[in-house]
């Protein structure tokens, strides 16, 4: 988000990244046409609107299905030179079972 928060002479913090997303997900009603499915961040699926309704409702409402990102990130791999691995099996089940329950259709592992 600094990329594109930087221009805007935004700080990179969590109330001008709900904002900016609150922007993009509530500002077309034509977004249904060019997007399906959003991929959230933690942060961002359990973000609300300035009128305390989700975002993964918002885009619910416009036929767009959410999804989840469930990997913690790359760390380095040990005893390499430079090579990162992802972390975030432990745990997995329980983290997507409850996605799923607040509304997750599907889930993104980056490797």
């Amino acid at each position: 988000m600094s990329k594109r928060l930087q221009p805007l002479g935004l700080e990179n913090n969590e109330e001008n990244r709900r904002l900016y997303r609150q922007v993009l997900f509530t500002g077309s009603k034509d977004l249904s046409n060019y997007i399906s499915g959003v991929i959230f961040f933690h942060e961002t699926f359990y973000q609300n609107d300035d009128n305390g309704k989700s975002f993964r409702q918002i885009l619910k409402e416009k036929g767009i299905i959410p999804g989840i990102k469930v990997d913690k990130g790359l760390a380095p791999l040990a005893g390499t030179d430079g090579e990162n691995t992802t972390q975030g099996l432990d745990g997995l089940g329980d983290r997507c079972a409850q996605y799923y329950k607040d509304g997750a259709r599907f889930a993104k592992w980056r490797m």
